[in-house]
């Protein structure tokens, strides 16, 4: 990218050179390998399955919160291990605070779907969680009670 360097100036290379991308990310593609050898030993088919057992499971505990919106499919068919929804009455990031200081991680937001969240649902953001391979049972429990104790406090 550089021709010369001195303490009191610079001189940039010719194009196309001097937009040459420096040092590539070793670190990232030795750490891109070593994800998805680790995935390979799962099995990618065993991710899912685990994914969508958990998914069902959530949207199952979720749906018995009377107060709770979930937004999407109810069904797990074609579906990801992620769940958008909102409590009556608290605003998303008041409840992904809320449920942050419990140890339950949620993203809150529009979730790059602005249009959906203002247009459509008519809403100022979402909570949303989502689940994968490092999930187990016992996080989707914390969340409903988190959510649960987040509607007394609200």
């Amino acid at each position: 990218m550089i021709r010369e360097v001195s303490f009191d100036y610079f001189i940039e290379n010719d194009l196309p050179h001097r937009f040459e991308a420096g040092t590539p990310n070793i670190a990232g593609a030795v750490g891109l390998g070593a994800a998805c050898g680790y995935l390979e030993k799962i099995g990618m088919t065993n991710v899912l399955e685990h994914e969508k057992e958990l998914t069902e499971y959530a949207l199952c505990r979720l749906s018995k919160l009377s107060y709770l919106t979930i937004y999407g499919p109810k069904e797990t068919t074609g579906k990801i291990g992620v769940i958008a929804f909102n409590l009556e009455g608290v605003h998303a990031h008041d409840l992904a605070q809320f449920l942050d200081q419990k140890g339950i991680a949620v993203r809150s937001g529009h979730h790059c779907a602005m249009p959906l969240h203002k247009q459509k649902l008519k809403v100022a953001g979402s909570c949303r969680a989502s689940f994968y391979i490092y999930n187990d049972k016992n996080d989707i429990d914390s969340l409903v009670e988190g959510i649960k104790e987040a509607r007394k406090v609200f």
